[in-house]
């Protein structure tokens, strides 16, 4: 062995380590130092590894187009594990056109390869599920059975997988009622919480089963799920109220978007009115204040109607941990709050729409900002993230005077407060995103001692089998 190669081993070597503790910037210029020289290593295998964890380094850091480069690169050298992140890259800019295209021939390539090959880190099932979700959402000639195909290709690996049954329930959702059910009910026998299947399920049962058959669907339930049955029909039960909820909020969107609209048209007529009559009239000064009155009443219905309905959700691989901390580094140019963060060692990336989980988590910063804002001397604000067996979760803490018990069990209402300042929105805003995610936002609060509101996501979004993979 060469002193080149010997020296090249043991940068990849540490390269690798500092990736995985997320030494992202320490591990770019070790791989760039051991790329840089002009001889006969790294080659084959070992470059596109190199290529492949420099590439991953740049997008840690937000470089997109270096990274891109470096991962497009490692798949020319036959890196597979850069294919799949490629696929999930492409897939969270645009699930259309060119970039679905990409996404689809990266993925493709992946499952045409040696299955043994150990450059690929994300198991072939997600590679299949993956796949099955980019045709999922197709609307070309074949697209669906090349959706049901993929699923299916998967699960043929990994049966055991409630992600799978659950995904390929979903589409079957559409045109194979009864296949859907039987798919989703293996889903919940593998995992009784995995809230995407009971949401499904509840989904299912309202629109495609006829109510005079629901009974005899409950009482199958009770039968194959045995002693847990009572779990799942609860869990169950919270879906169908979610889902109900959820329909209300779509007709009262619905009607409710016409009439910001029509608010709007009234405000430029209004602003327009306004400039048309001198300084000096006696009318202008009640325009003025009838003009700032239009304003807050446009303000608190788009809040409104922001509550009641997130933007649709368009995941890639988001690391939970940068995200809170840009949040952190942003508020705390901006307020005067000592805002703190702590991130459990080995939190893994997830499966999130970034710029809504970033809104979410600014949401309940600056709810926990104003709760200790209005102390003789300002608290503390505490940021946390980490993970456990169900998932990620992200903790806001504060120090503020807590929430009394009557009062707690209402913040999540839209318009809901109890300051003079501030429009209630901003809690509702964050749980419907961590319900978009099949997420979870909770509270608890002791009066006099603070308050902690907790995020929890899990680490496969799966709401339409979306692109994704862990690194190694």
């Amino acid at each position: 062995m060469t002193c080149a190669a010997s020296a090249g081993r043991r940068a990849l070597e540490e390269g690798r380590r500092l990736f995985r503790q997320g030494r992202h910037p320490e591990a770019r210029e070790i791989l760039q130092r051991a790329l840089e020289p002009a001889s006969e290593w790294p080659s084959g295998s070992e470059a596109g590894e190199m290529l492949f964890l420099r590439g991953m380094c740049h997008l840690q850091e937000g470089a997109e187009a270096d990274g891109v480069e470096d991962l497009e690169a490692a798949a020319g050298q036959g890196w597979l594990e850069a294919r799949f992140q490629l696929a999930q890259y492409y897939a969270g800019k645009g699930r259309r056109g060119d970039l679905r295209r990409r996404a689809i021939s990266h993925l493709q390539q992946v499952l045409a390869a040696d299955a043994a090959d150990p450059s690929l880190v994300a198991g072939r099932d997600r590679v299949c599920f993956a796949l099955g979700g980019l045709y999922a959402e197709g609307d070309e000639p074949g697209d669906v059975d090349r959706g049901i195909a993929a699923y299916r290709q998967g699960l043929s690996v990994n049966p055991l997988s409630a992600v799978g049954h659950n995904s390929l329930g979903q589409l079957l959702m559409r045109f194979e009622p009864l296949g859907a059910l039987g798919e989703l009910k293996v889903a919940l026998q593998l995992d009784p919480d995995l809230r995407a299947a009971c949401g499904n399920l509840a989904r299912l049962l309202v629109e495609r089963i006829p109510p005079r058959e629901l009974a005899a669907e409950y009482a199958r339930i009770v039968e194959e799920f045995e002693e847990r049955a009572p779990h799942v029909l609860a869990r169950l039960s919270q879906e169908l109220v979610e889902l109900g909820r959820e329909q209300a909020y779509r007709g009262l969107y619905t009607k409710g978007h016409q009439l910001k609209n029509l608010i709007g048209v009234v405000g430029s007529r209004l602003r327009r009115l306004a400039r048309k009559v001198p300084a000096d009239d006696g009318a202008a000064e009640e325009l003025r204040q009838i003009e700032q009155e239009h304003g807050r009443l446009y303000e608190e219905w788009v809040g409104y109607l922001s509550a009641m309905t997130p933007d649709r959700v368009v995941t890639g691989l988001v690391d939970p941990a940068r995200v809170a901390r840009r949040v952190v580094e942003a508020l705390g140019a901006d307020t005067q709050v000592a805002l703190g963060m702590r991130v459990q060692e080995g939190v893994p990336r997830i499966e999130a729409d970034e710029r809504l989980l970033r809104e979410a988590v600014t949401n309940l910063c600056l709810n926990a900002i104003q709760a200790v804002s209005g102390e003789a001397s300002p608290g503390e604000v505490s940021v946390g993230v980490g993970f456990d067996v169900d998932g990620v979760f992200i903790e806001v803490e504060d120090s503020g005077p807590g929430i009394p018990a009557d009062v707690i069990d209402h913040v999540f209402d839209p318009g809901f407060t109890t300051r003079s300042q501030g429009n209630g929105y901003g809690l509702a805003i964050a749980q419907r995103i961590a319900q978009a995610h099949h997420g979870d936002l909770r509270v608890k609060s002791r009066v006099g001692r603070g308050t902690v509101f907790r995020l929890d996501l899990p680490v496969n979004y799966d709401a339409e089998s979306r692109v994704g993979g862990e690194i190694s």
